[in-house]
């Protein structure tokens, strides 16, 4: 593999990596820790149904009115990608999202997702746009 495309995949796995140990936060820490640890100060979180939320500040306000024992959201990555610059790229695949109610019966609600990365100047990778939407339960 040429120097150049052994540093795109690089980023790739980099990417791959990060969007999973998001998910994980998410899942073992809750929403809102992952996505303000995940976040870029200028991020862009796409809403379904709703208004985008722009700029960390947003995003923190936004995920501080989630409940503490709220939903539980976690996602699989199915692609990922970057540019051969290795500073920029995106990872794509499905989520769940898992709630109890009041009498603590369990629902599931399913999605896809794309998230695009860039690389920051310490090194590591945030997302800069994230986004999704449900979808039937996955076959």
């Amino acid at each position: 593999m040429n120097p150049a495309a052994a540093a795109r995949q690089h980023a790739i796995d980099e990417i791959r990596e990060a969007d999973q140990n998001f998910s994980i936060m998410s899942e073992k820490q809750g929403m809102a820790k992952a996505f303000t640890t995940y976040a870029s100060d200028d991020v862009i979180k796409l809403n379904d149904g709703a208004a985008p939320t722009v700029g960390f500040d947003s995003l923190r306000a936004q995920m501080s009115r989630l409940p503490a024992n709220g939903p539980v959201l976690t996602w699989q990555v199915l692609k990922a990608d970057a540019a051969q610059s290795g500073e920029l790229g995106y990872t794509f695949g499905q989520w769940m999202l898992t709630q109890k109610d009041g009498s603590a019966k369990r629902s599931v609600r399913y999605g896809v997702y794309m998230t695009v990365w860039k690389r920051q100047r310490n090194g590591e990778w945030r997302f800069v746009l994230d986004g999704g939407n449900a979808t039937p339960e996955p076959k």
